[in-house]
């Protein structure tokens, strides 16, 4: 009965955490696929050499978690030729905005403030490209913001149907991935990685250990410099700050709906190697 309270408890915090951004997200994106014009988005992305360099920056600019991002992705995905443009996004979004910059810079310092942006933003673009290389794009599944074509309808029942699309196909993927979360959580002795913090296996240990688990974006800066007051090394931190908010199952279960499988892989394994080179970097540079 404990653990179940435990299970019930851990779930309850991980859909308050996440629902309330994703649902936000999922209705300003509906709200962009009803109302605006796209044709200008469309314009930028479809230039498939500079794609990911413009996806990246935009996603650095806005306040996302791993979760928040998702229907934006989708609307990027169905409107770009390569899965360069989405990879470079999906990537840069959670971990690099105005907020979490400013705040890494507090908690960490100029240098770490610095290795996030940059080396989030480079990393991402080589990865982007290197999907595009390896993946040629066939079809992308359409949004309903197509409707839009229907000049019988009102906004309004568009509005409506692009949210239900939204909720009903990638909202089933996210609570997956918040249960399968919750378990992890509940019955994984994470604390466990505290007794090989600084050694070189450290850094891959605390990697594999964050990822699944979600830390909304801003969060993971005063948690990790919590993880440093009690025997991690600033790198170690910097691994779980990066891993534990770019990227957690339900991010994974949420891209599956509308990525292909060997996309997803090198998306989810890119995230492992940037979370795991960068705090090294952190330590062994800094």
């Amino acid at each position: 009965m404990e653990y179940l309270g435990l299970l019930l408890s851990t779930f309850y915090d991980y859909s308050v955490d996440i629902l309330p951004y994703y649902l936000l997200a999922t209705l300003i994106t509906s709200l962009i696929q009803t109302y605006a014009k796209l044709s200008w988005l469309k314009n930028f992305i479809t230039k498939r050499k500079i794609a990911p360099f413009l996806t990246a920056s935009f996603g650095g600019f806005l306040p996302l978690c791993s979760c928040s991002m998702i229907p934006i992705a989708h609307l990027i995905n169905s409107l770009s030729k390569s899965y360069s443009s989405v990879v470079a996004f999906l990537i840069v979004a959670p971990v690099v905005s105005p907020i979490t910059v400013i705040l890494t810079y507090g908690f960490f310092g100029l240098k770490a403030a610095v290795l996030r942006t940059f080396g989030t933003l480079a990393f991402a673009i080589a990865v982007a490209y290197t999907v595009d290389a390896l993946f040629k794009k066939g079809g992308s599944i359409p949004l309903l913001a197509d409707f839009k074509r229907e000049n019988t309808e009102r906004k309004t029942v568009i509005l409506f149907k692009s949210l239900k699309y939204h909720i009903l196909f990638t909202g089933r993927y996210i609570l997956i991935g918040i249960v399968i979360a919750s378990l992890i959580k509940t019955f994984v002795p994470t604390k466990a990685v505290s007794y090989i913090a600084g050694s070189p296996l450290s850094y891959p240990l605390i990697s594999l250990v964050s990822i699944p688990i979600y830390v909304c974006s801003g969060e993971d800066v005063p948690i990790a410099k919590a993880l440093t007051q009690v025997g991690f090394t600033y790198g170690n931190a910097f691994t779980f700050m990066l891993a534990s908010s770019g990227i957690c199952l339900p991010t994974i279960f949420a891209v599956k709906s509308f990525l292909p499988l060997r996309v997803v892989l090198v998306y989810t394994v890119s995230w492992f190697f940037l979370s795991t080179l960068l705090g090294f970097m952190l330590d062994v540079l800094f």
